[in-house]
């Protein structure tokens, strides 16, 4: 099943959801095209700049800013309701980083290597989504992270199905899935040429579609020991920065 998946350790994040309040403020997320990198190049190669991501135990975005404008803050946007997490802490540029963000009663500690890799959220306390997983990568200023959020299902006998989302950059995506029958969290990570995208995870989990328009993404799903097959459906998600 989708819980075979497994993506590059570096890149992956698991963060521990607990209650949230009806009265978290609703923020108009920017839906309009994000064609160019908002990473400054000086940063390519450091623990300051942009970092994004997608996570799952419900659907979201993340983006983390480093510095890379001058200021420090996070935007973590759950189902549509944006948590502008901030820090009093300060960094150094292009040293080991770690920085803990807070927002209301919720909580996490970011972390990062000096050179911008590794980067890694841990210590998660936020309010009502129990379970999550999120997968970021650092973002440069010669390529946009793309990310998109859907939903999987099984096809023929197989009933899974679940939260879907996915990171494309610079000519590679991963895969972050969710399974809502068996509540597992899955991995995966694959390529991008031209519109087609396929991977598959060392546990041989094999997914393959194609991109229209930089906006959705559509393909289907099988694990090879089993047969067992299903289909995927990602529309574009946007971040405010």
């Amino acid at each position: 099943l989708m819980k075979n998946f497994l993506v590059k350790t570096l890149l992956s994040i698991t963060i521990i959801f607990a209650s949230c309040s009806e009265n978290d403020p609703l923020i108009t997320i920017n839906d309009s095209a994000e064609e160019l990198p908002i990473a400054l190049s000086q940063f390519d190669n450091s623990n300051f700049g942009i970092y994004k991501g997608v996570f799952v135990g419900s659907s979201g975005t993340i983006l983390i800013n480093l510095n890379n404008n001058g200021v420090i803050s996070v935007s973590l946007t759950i189902d549509g309701v944006n948590y502008p997490f901030t820090s009093t802490e300060s960094i150094t540029e292009n040293e080991q980083t770690e920085i803990t963000f807070t927002y209301q009663n919720n909580s996490f500690s970011f972390t990062v290597d000096a050179d911008g890799s590794n980067p890694l959220i841990t210590n998660v306390s936020i309010e009502g989504h129990p379970d999550a997983s999120i997968i970021v990568v650092k973002e440069n200023s010669s390529y946009v992270a793309q990310l998109y959020e859907g939903s999987y299902e099984g096809i023929d006998q197989n009933n899974d199905q679940g939260t879907f989302n996915a990171i494309v950059f610079n000519g590679e995506v991963y895969i972050l899935s969710k399974s809502s029958v068996y509540g597992s969290t899955s991995y995966a990570s694959g390529l991008v040429d031209g519109n087609l995208v396929s991977g598959a995870s060392s546990l041989g989990t094999i997914f393959s579609g194609n991109i229209e328009n930089d906006e959705v993404m559509n393909g289907t799903w099988m694990v090879t020991q089993t047969n067992e097959k299903g289909i995927w459906s990602l529309s574009r998600s946007y971040v405010e920065y």
